[in-house]
């Protein structure tokens, strides 16, 4: 890989640290009032967690805080244009980044097909027909490689990029493992080499414990998403349990959702 040539001007204005998506949660990480960031440039994040924890919240909000709306991208594989639009309005988040449902183009793609061809069934196509359209149907599908794609947009990313992948489901769901991992490494190498942040979010029981610690290692921060009930309310929380040489960082948050600040933390315990 060549030596990548930053600009001056932008390693005045980017600097050195980036934000995780919260000045708040900035201030927790780093112990200090002012705003300056939180994250190394360069670092790839994950967060781990169960359903309705916050992670995907999360992911657009680490997204919400573009330096530069061109250079940044969320890509969500579980909602549509429609419902991020929605949500970066209702949060006064700027709207002019990048964003792309990759579950929108599979169903378009892949599922309207297959309703297509249950169609043809009850129309009275016969079994010779539909199974050839089956297979059309699958061969379409194969040359399509979301993984691939993925990969291809975010290492195509420049100097100072800003990406957010919710969630790895997806292709967990539909790739091997091994090589959903390998494709992850290349894109924490374009990070690293590109001073880039990029996060990828994935549900705990989506992967087993092998995959867990392969991505761990590949990862500089990794974060835990908890929700569980206490009584009446819900209580929410992540653990910051890796953050690449800064073990101080290691910390239990308490966080809850409002409306002005969307994940906001409101208590930490350190960890070391």
């Amino acid at each position: 890989m060549a030596d990548i040539e930053f600009d001056s001007d932008d390693e005045e204005f980017f600097g050195e640290m980036g934000s995780i998506g919260s000045m708040k949660f900035d201030r927790i990480l780093t112990g200090t009032p002012h705003n300056t960031g939180s994250i190394p440039r360069g670092f790839t994040l994950l967060a781990m967690g169960n359903q309705g924890a916050g992670m995907d919240l999360f992911a657009k909000q680490f997204a919400s805080v573009a330096e530069d709306p061109e250079n940044t991208v969320l890509i969500t594989t579980g909602e549509s244009q429609g419902e991020i639009l929605s949500l970066f309005k209702k949060y006064r988040w700027p709207t002019d980044i990048m964003v792309r449902t990759l579950g929108e183009e599979y169903n378009a793609e892949v599922l309207s097909k297959e309703l297509k061809a249950s169609r043809h069934r009850i129309e009275g196509f016969t079994m010779k027909e539909i199974q050839k359209l089956a297979q059309t149907r699958f061969v379409e599908a194969r040359k399509h490689d979301y993984l691939i794609d993925m990969t291809a947009q975010i290492t195509a990313l420049g100097p100072y990029f800003r990406a957010s992948v919710d969630s790895l489901d997806f292709f967990f769901n539909r790739y091997e493992p091994k090589r959903v991992v390998a494709m992850i490494r290349i894109m924490q190498a374009h990070a690293m080499a590109n001073r880039g942040l990029l996060l990828f979010t994935t549900s705990s029981d989506a992967i087993d414990k092998t995959v867990e610690r392969e991505l761990a290692s590949i990862c500089d921060i990794v974060m835990e998403f908890d929700v569980s009930m206490r009584g009446s309310d819900f209580d929410t929380r992540l653990v910051i349990r890796r953050f690449r040489n800064a073990p101080e960082n290691l910390a239990f948050v308490t966080f809850r959702v409002t409306p002005e600040e969307a994940i906001t933390p409101e208590t930490v315990e350190r960890v070391a």
